[in-house]
């Protein structure tokens, strides 16, 4: 019995936390500087057409970064919490099929600030978990691939990379102006 009231507790200070963040990152500025908007998923409307909000799933949209293959596309993605955030990290799914060396075929997202044990802080937020995706977008890291073949490829042939990945985007991504 003892467990489930910690839990809540401990869900309780995620939900605080999380809004505190939400707050934040509307006025911050953050998401006009990185072509993004993001935010909670939206459970049902109340009858005076209040949204209700489910806090640990949240969904974001993203430009891919100017000089990258991603530069004209949207992609979307979506952001789980745990209970236990912020002293566990989110995450992160790509729902848009990309060609990404840090992206698995099923949209998980490596980036290292939010891979569990290894590079996440209790200070992370949900600005630094966006700013994170918005950077891998621009500089694939090859030290950490989701696909090693694609790190290869990017390191040996970086044109081929480049168009692959904007072919990918052709098909799968939603083209923006």
């Amino acid at each position: 019995m003892k467990k489930i009231i910690i839990d809540e507790e401990q869900k309780k200070i995620a939900i605080d936390q999380l809004t505190k963040e939400w707050d934040l990152l509307k006025t911050s500025g953050l998401l006009s500087q990185i072509a993004c908007s993001a935010g909670p998923q939206i459970i049902k409307r109340n009858n005076d057409r209040k949204p209700q909000y489910n806090m640990f799933k949240w969904n974001a949209t993203m430009k891919g970064p100017k000089k990258s293959p991603y530069e004209g596309y949207l992609f979307k993605f979506e952001i789980t919490y745990p209970p236990t955030y912020p002293n566990d990290p989110p995450t992160v799914t790509c729902k848009t099929k990309i060609y990404h060396m840090n992206i698995s075929t099923d949209g998980d997202v490596c980036v290292s600030s939010i891979k569990e044990k290894e590079g996440w802080v209790k200070a992370g937020d949900i600005s630094s978990v966006l700013l994170s995706i918005f950077v891998i977008l621009g500089r694939p890291n090859t030290d950490s691939p989701y696909r090693s073949s694609l790190a290869e490829l990017y390191i040996e042939n970086n044109q081929k990379y480049i168009n692959n990945a904007r072919e990918e985007c052709k098909k799968y991504a939603t083209q923006i102006s």
